[in-house]
């Protein structure tokens, strides 16, 4: 009996200690991460030179994610990147498995605005503050300093100008719905976000109407959309209304065939950038936000892949990826809360299919 109650003891003793690590860890990360004094700068770097490295849990294109970190080491070079490249949905079902079983290994979690919002209310985030990010839009960053966006993505309707003449291309939501687009255009499955966006605009009875009568074109329904920017450069699908804009321009450089219009409203998703609860590197993680969010770091990362940068004074590459339109970002909260409904709709009335 006694040793049986000196074993308890030990598993209890290893049990607070690593719980008293962990909170320490957290509180340790907290204090860093919202700090604002004047020796900030300086705090960060020391601790950083301590810490060593960053891990970074990115959806970030490889080749761009690598020149960035190229970037941050020349600037840092006491701080090595350990990249961990995902699609978005293995980002987050990697990063929360590993959160849930007490492995704390991701310092920053980089992916869709609207997923983060699952972790943030799992209570797996730590709120920030960066230098940085004080002049970008309020849009791109979330109301209690839980992440911000690095980039944009907006959903517009690309297609092949071989196939389709770029005076007859849509120019209008309603232009979609015209007999001539049957069987002519393609729709990424996984779409939720836009319809909903799209719904919350317009109201259900309008929505309702529009996405019947799309849903009745015989869309080709497309997983993926990089494969389907890859099938309208082909030629195998002429258009899709619901394309990402980032796929055309680098492909128009190398003289692709294609082009795109911006449907109005555009509906526009950020991709953010989030630091872990209990980052093991929280100073080196600091200094990585406020490099990957500044002009000369990542910002100029994501210009120069002809992406959409936040950052107020960069200009995309070319500007029609983000001027002359107006758009409307995917509300996080409203994702989390309407999800299944909008899900639902979208595959009855669209999809026509599980």
């Amino acid at each position: 009996m006694e040793a049986k109650i000196r074993k308890l003891s030990c598993l209890c003793l290893v049990a607070a200690a690593i719980l008293g690590s962990q909170l320490a860890l957290e509180a340790g990360a907290a204090e860093i991460a919202l700090y604002q004094g004047k020796d900030r700068q300086a705090k960060i770097e020391e601790g950083a030179k301590r810490e060593g490295e960053v891990v970074w849990y990115t959806s970030f294109e490889t080749g761009d994610a690598n020149r960035f970190i190229q970037l941050f080491e020349k600037r840092y070079p006491f701080v090595k990147v350990k990249l961990i490249r995902l699609t978005s949905e293995r980002v987050l079902q990697r990063y929360l498995m590993e959160f849930q079983g007490n492995t704390f290994l991701a310092d920053i979690v980089d992916t869709n605005d609207f997923q983060m919002e699952l972790p943030r209310r799992k209570g797996t985030l730590q709120p920030y503050y960066s230098p940085s990010v004080e002049r970008f839009d309020r849009r791109f960053r979330q109301p209690e300093g839980y992440w911000v966006a690095s980039r944009l993505t907006m959903i517009v309707n690309g297609y092949n100008t071989r196939l389709v003449k770029p005076n007859e291309v849509p120019k209008k939501y309603e232009d979609l719905l015209d007999s001539k687009w049957s069987g002519k255009m393609s729709l990424e499955r996984e779409q939720t976000e836009w319809f909903m966006a799209l719904m919350e605009h317009w109201g259900e009875e309008k929505g309702k109407v529009f996405f019947q009568k799309l849903g009745a074109q015989k869309a080709t329904i497309r997983s993926g959309h990089t494969l389907m920017a890859q099938l309208i450069i082909a030629g195998e699908d002429p258009m899709s209304p619901n394309a990402y804009s980032h796929h055309f321009p680098r492909a128009q450089k190398k003289g692709a065939p294609v082009d795109w219009v911006n449907l109005e409203p555009v509906i526009g998703k950020g991709i953010v950038s989030a630091l872990a609860k209990n980052a093991p590197h929280p100073h080196a993680a600091m200094l990585f936000l406020d490099f990957f969010f500044s002009a000369e770091g990542g910002q100029k990362v994501v210009h120069e892949a002809n992406r959409i940068p936040t950052h107020p004074a960069l200009v995309p590459n070319p500007p029609k990826l983000r001027e002359g339109f107006d758009f409307i970002i995917v509300d996080p909260n409203k994702y989390m809360d309407k999800i299944h409904h909008y899900d639902k709709l979208w595959r009855e009335w669209v999809i026509r299919g599980p």
